[in-house]
């Protein structure tokens, strides 16, 4: 799955709004994102994608404001391997 679609899904699940809400420009305040709903869709977001994102990506979710901000910061931080599956 594309990391922006997971974001996107993840968002409108984590914080209840539909997902014709959740653009590249939306305002994670105006979407009710505060650190906690932040942590919550990063999780969602790599149990979607089977990606582990690092720890730095979360920190750095602090300065962003947009959607699109967030994408290209998990874009950027997705370069580690995927989630080993159990067994």
């Amino acid at each position: 799955m594309n990391l922006d679609a997971a974001l996107c899904e993840s968002i409108a699940k984590i914080c209840g709004v539909p997902a014709a809400d959740v653009s590249q420009n939306s305002k994670l305040e105006d979407l009710g994102i505060d650190s906690l709903a932040a942590a919550e869709i990063i999780t969602d977001v790599e149990i979607r994608t089977g990606i582990e994102l690092p720890m730095d990506v979360l920190r750095g979710l602090g300065q962003l404001r947009t959607v699109g901000e967030v994408a290209a910061h998990l874009a950027a931080g997705a370069t580690s391997p995927p989630v080993a599956s159990g067994p």
